[in-house]
């Protein structure tokens, strides 16, 4: 009888110690994201935050550009080329959830064309528009994303 209630608190402990653990990734995985956007994109610290947020194995599921490269390396590319395209984009996150290995987001965007974008030179004009992302995390940082956004109403707002 002790045998099997030892075995008994031994497997409770194990479980509740299992689903603490899932608990804390979780809230880490979600705070990563928020991070990216709020900080990141928001107060222009995307370099800054770039090895914190992203694995070194990073992937982009869906990627817009031809030729992307992944990994930190690749990511370092869409920055630069957001930046310049879009360098007072402001993301306001919608919809964030998340567990152990994966986070999804849904934000609303507003920003201005400065440089050239998906092949439209720069308009000056202001867009706005909405996403979603999925992001595979691993260790508490993004391994891989897909992306899903409105790309055809943003360029049909900056031919207008």
């Amino acid at each position: 009888m002790t045998l099997r209630l030892f075995l008994c608190c031994a497997a409770f402990l194990f479980s509740n110690c299992t689903a603490t653990k899932q608990a804390k990734m979780t809230r880490t995985n979600v705070e990563t994201i928020r991070l990216w956007y709020e900080e990141g994109w928001n107060h222009n610290r995307n370099e800054e935050l770039l090895e914190r947020v992203f694995h070194p194995d990073w992937t982009d599921g869906n990627p817009l550009r031809p030729h992307q490269q992944e990994g930190l390396d690749g990511m370092r590319q869409l920055i630069k080329f957001y930046r310049e395209a879009f360098p007072d984009a402001h993301f306001t996150i919608t919809h964030l959830f998340g567990d152990a290995t994966h986070v999804a987001i849904r934000y609303e965007v507003e920003a201005t064309q400065y440089g050239e974008a998906f092949g439209i030179p720069a308009t000056g004009k202001k867009f706005t528009s909405t996403g979603v992302v999925i992001y595979e995390m691993k260790d508490g940082k993004i391994l891989q994303s897909w992306q899903e956004l409105d790309l055809m109403g943003i360029i049909q707002q900056l031919k207008e």
